[in-house]
């Protein structure tokens, strides 16, 4: 009988991509876009989008969330990505990527999200609303530093949503989306605001919640953003199957089990060592090494020598299936506990429509499992919110979601953007998105600097992509439904 063999295979691809999440699904579409090179994406689950990417409740950030913080660049980062997702995305997928400039008036453009049942974001918009100094929170608490900084805030709110989003700036520029700059949006003063807006359902939601407190209402700022609920997993699909048409490969199921790594001057990667799912040692080599990981990415921060600090944290995701109400609402306050999102979202998987909110706080735990994530915090404001009988009349599920963020100079202070480092004498790329609604900007940002790492002739895309089997029907099966859909899909 012959004895069992053991072998490693060895495999070159140009580019390795670690990470099968939005930030390297992204970063591979988009090289394999703009070049010939021969990419390879590894993923260890057993399909693409099951981490954060496919766990989040699926908001499109425009920045709407983050302008009232002391320091803008947050917010920037938002409206950059709108920009680079009208310039990079909607001319080549017309057919998903449904966010285009509008004309409002005769010289003022801005971006906003076009109907289409097949469109990555749902046209139904995200109104914030922002509490007043009559509002539960200054009430209760009664300091009057709160009051301030509650009006701070609100100020902050309304002059940088009117200079983005508002009549303050025309988006078209010599046939290109262009984003306001940061000195533009922090030099407007003022607190006319065009984007102040109200519907039946908020006025009575938020009656509801001051009544909860047994208080008259009191008066909130509510105003119609450009935020939005998006299709994650839609948008990795067609992403997944732009980068097949263009030649990129997917292996999922695959252990990195070592680094092998040339220390004799500058760091350089000379091998993955990993583990397929059959079982099979692999060697992987490339020209360069791109991770964009997230949550995994801590086993490799000290072999690379990488300079930025991580922080994982865990946070609670609550499903209501069928939806409590129709509209997307997030609260913003400078008290955490009142906190609340609200997003309605839509799925039809094999011919099947889906429809659920989905509820989220500003609340997280560190990745300690001792630190335990509280989901009381959300089912009580629902309650406040919905009422009751209206709450716990539908199937409810919670689950955790794990964020990875990186931390600034500042300890303990939280910055939700992208970061990307690499060593001009290296040959690999580390990448954190910081929020779905990144991607854009962190693929062309990633792309650029792939370009300044090694050598190769960009090519023009074709003028735009077509879904089409068999890459749809591949690409459906490589990515992982949203997480939301499976568990409602095992209870039903």
């Amino acid at each position: 009988m012959m004895s069992e063999i053991y072998a490693s295979e060895i495999e070159y691809t140009d580019v390795i991509v670690v990470g099968g999440g939005i930030a390297g699904i992204a970063i591979a579409e988009y090289l394999a876009r703009h070049s010939r090179l021969s990419i390879k994406v590894l993923e260890r689950a057993q399909q693409l989008g099951t981490g954060a990417s496919g766990k989040l409740e699926g908001w499109f950030h425009t920045g709407a969330l983050y302008s009232g913080q002391d320091d803008a660049q947050t917010f920037i980062n938002c409206v950059n990505g709108v920009e680079d997702l009208v310039n990079l995305y909607s001319p080549y997928f017309p057919e998903h990527c449904n966010v285009a400039l509008n004309q409002v008036k005769p010289h003022l453009f801005r971006p906003a999200v076009l109907p289409n049942p097949q469109g990555w974001f749902n046209d139904s918009p995200v109104y914030l609303i922002h509490p007043r100094t009559d509002s539960p929170e200054s009430r209760l608490f009664a300091l009057k530093s709160d009051s301030v900084h509650m009006e701070l805030q609100r100020n902050r709110v309304l002059g940088r949503l009117e200079v983005a989003y508002g009549q303050q700036h025309n988006w078209f520029h010599e046939g290109n989306c262009l984003a306001p700059t940061y000195s533009q949006v922090e030099a407007h003063e003022g607190l006319e605001c065009s984007l102040r807006n109200s519907t039946e359902t908020l006025r009575n939601l938020c009656q509801r919640f001051d009544a909860s407190y047994d208080m008259e209402p009191s008066n909130y700022e509510i105003l119609k953003t450009l935020d939005c609920s998006m299709n994650t997993s839609s948008i990795m699909k067609t992403l997944v199957a732009s980068a097949l048409e263009r030649g990129v490969t997917f292996e999922t199921g695959v252990t990195i089990e070592k680094l092998l790594i040339d220390r004799y001057g500058p760091l350089r990667i000379k091998s993955l060592l990993c583990q397929t799912k059959q079982g099979f040692a692999k060697r992987l080599k490339a020209n360069l090494f791109v991770f964009a990981v997230g949550d995994g990415f801590t086993p490799f921060l000290s072999e690379l020598q990488v300079r930025a600090r991580l922080k994982s944290s865990r946070s609670a995701m609550v499903v209501a299936h069928p939806p409590l109400v129709d509209t997307n609402f997030v609260r913003m306050s400078t008290k955490n506990k009142f906190h609340f999102n609200h997003f309605v979202q839509h799925r039809e998987i094999g011919g099947e429509n889906f429809v659920y909110s989905m509820l989220a706080d500003s609340g997280y735990a560190s990745d300690d499992p001792k630190d335990e994530v509280d989901i009381e915090p959300i089912l009580e404001s629902a309650q406040r919110y919905f009422g009751k009988d209206k709450l716990y009349s539908r199937q409810l599920f919670s689950y955790e979601c794990v964020k990875t963020e990186f931390m600034s100079e500042e300890e303990q202070k939280r910055r939700y953007s992208y970061w990307i480092e690499s060593d001009p004498n290296s040959n690999y790329l580390c990448v954190l998105p910081g929020k779905f609604s990144f991607f854009p900007t962190v693929a062309f940002q990633a792309y650029q600097r792939i370009r300044t790492l090694i050598q190769f002739d960009e090519c023009v895309p074709k003028s735009s992509f077509k879904l089409e089997t068999p890459f749809a029907k591949e690409a459906t099966e490589l990515v992982a439904n949203s997480y939301p859909i499976a568990i409602i899909k095992s209870r039903n």
